[in-house]
């Protein structure tokens, strides 16, 4: 089992700044500051479903749960504690 938490935003900035960012990153949130676009948080959903095993409801596929990295790994350790994960 993967420990919830801090490790869940760590895990999820390291694929935002390896995978979706094409600037240079300069150490503010990614999210937060609008620096991934439409595809690419396509691409950190897909993410999240296949590597965090984490399915999204199109519910929660709103602008408030992408606001922040901290804000988006909140949702994810949420919904893999309610699946005993």
């Amino acid at each position: 089992m993967r420990p919830a938490g801090r490790d869940t935003e760590l895990e999820l900035r390291r694929f935002i700044v390896d995978e979706l960012l094409e600037d240079r990153y300069n150490g503010r949130d990614p999210l937060e500051i609008g620096a991934v676009d439409s595809l690419g948080i396509e691409q950190l959903v897909e993410y999240i479903e296949q590597e965090l095993d984490v399915r999204l409801a199109d519910e929660e596929m709103s602008r408030e749960n992408f606001e922040s990295i901290p804000v988006l790994a909140a949702l994810v350790d949420a919904k893999r504690e309610a699946a005993g994960l």
